[in-house]
Parts: C-alpha cells; sequence; structure tokens
C-alpha cells in the first residue's frame, strides 16, 4: 500500500536555509564600488576638482549618471536572487536610457563638427579608462556573482546583463573620479565601451556560474 502524502512526509529531510535579503546584496554590490574608488584614488590619484570640492558640471553629469545606472542595475539584479510574482524592477531601463543620452549628444556633435573626434578616439588615457574601469568590474561583478549563488535566479540571462552594467557603472564611476577628460566624445566612446564590454562579459559569464 502506497504511503499517503501530506505535509510531513513532503517536507521531512529538507534543511532551512537562510533567506535571501536583497538590501545585504545592495550593501555589498556599494560596500564593493566603495573600496574599488578608494583604491584608484590612493594609487592613480584624483581629478583636482574633485579634490578641490568644485567639480565642473560634465564631472557631475557623468558620475551621476553612473552612479544612478549602477544603483538601478545593482537593486534590480539583487532582487532577482528570491523570486517573487510581481513587482519587477524596471528603472533601470529609464537609466540606461538615460545613458544613452552621451553617445546621442556625441553623435549630435560629430554631425554638428562634421568629422569624428579622433582626438577623442586616439586618447592615450583610454588605456587607462579600460584598465581601472574593467578591474573594477570585475572585483564588484566576481563579489554579485558569489552573492548570487546563494540565491535562486530564475532568469539567469537578464541577471547576467544586470549584474554586468551594476559592476561596469560602479568600475567606471570609481575611474571617472580619476579621470581628467572632459570631452562628451571621449565619455561617450571610453566610458560607454568599459560600461558595454561588461555587460557583456556579465552575460556571458553569470548565467553559467548562477544556474541551480
Amino acid at each position: 500500500m502506497r504511503e499517503a502524502l501530506n505535509i510531513e512526509t513532503l517536507v521531512d529531510g529538507l534543511t532551512p536555509v537562510r533567506r535571501m535579503r536583497p538590501g545585504q546584496g545592495m550593501m555589498l554590490g556599494l560596500m564593493l564600488a566603495a573600496a574599488v574608488a578608494v583604491i584608484i584614488a590612493l594609487t592613480s590619484g584624483i581629478r583636482a576638482d574633485i579634490a578641490a570640492m568644485r567639480p565642473l558640471p560634465i564631472v557631475v553629469l557623468r558620475s551621476g549618471t553612473l552612479l544612478l545606472l549602477g544603483l538601478a542595475t545593482l537593486k534590480a539584479v539583487t532582487a532577482m536572487a528570491r523570486p517573487a510574482i510581481g513587482g519587477a524592477q524596471r528603472g533601470w531601463m529609464w537609466m540606461l536610457a538615460a545613458a544613452l543620452l552621451f553617445p546621442l549628444a556625441s553623435i549630435i556633435g560629430m554631425i554638428d563638427e562634421g568629422r569624428v573626434p579622433m582626438e577623442a578616439v586616439m586618447n592615450g588615457a583610454a588605456r587607462d579608462c579600460l584598465r581601472l574601469s574593467l578591474s573594477g568590474a570585475l572585483a564588484i561583478g566576481t563579489a554579485m556573482i558569489l552573492w548570487l549563488r546563494q540565491g535562486a535566479v530564475v532568469n539567469p540571462a537578464r541577471a547576467g546583463w544586470l549584474t554586468g552594467l551594476a559592476a561596469g557603472a560602479f568600475g567606471t564611476l570609481a575611474y571617472s573620479l580619476h579621470c581628467g577628460e572632459n570631452s562628451v566624445h571621449y565619455i561617450a566612446i571610453w566610458y560607454g565601451a568599459a560600461v558595454t564590454a561588461s555587460a557583456v562579459a556579465g552575460r556571458i559569464a553569470v548565467p553559467r556560474l548562477i544556474r541551480w
């Protein structure tokens, strides 16, 4: 005779696990972002106008955009560690759209000037931009992956994009506090390249590392 199924038999032998708290993931990401910013400031220095507490408007604009993009994507991806019905995080889409205003402004500027800004494309600072931004993104992204592995992400592909975007935004933000360039073309090309590369890397690597 088959044993009757009941709640007691279904849960027998199950081991309780610690509940995932998105706030803890947010705190972890922000602490890593702050640590990366401090390390870059100590090893590479920070801009003179930021050190004097008088940043140029373009510096405030780019740093604020990266900060808000990082916060929005970090909030979205940490929420994914604990599946729920409804309440999807979509604020990151608006912040990504806002960040895309930089390449749009660059394209408009190129059309108006009638030339490609080679001084931005071939800028010698670009190597440092990519190196420091992506190094910071790697550190932040690795910590987020380890945290996400404790949860139950049901959409690994989206989690990959969001993890890469968040890590790239915060890594580039940390570099921007050191970066001495003020051209919108430089920001659009090289900051955009760093964040995009991080997002693509996240999409490729994260789903394989957090799959159940």
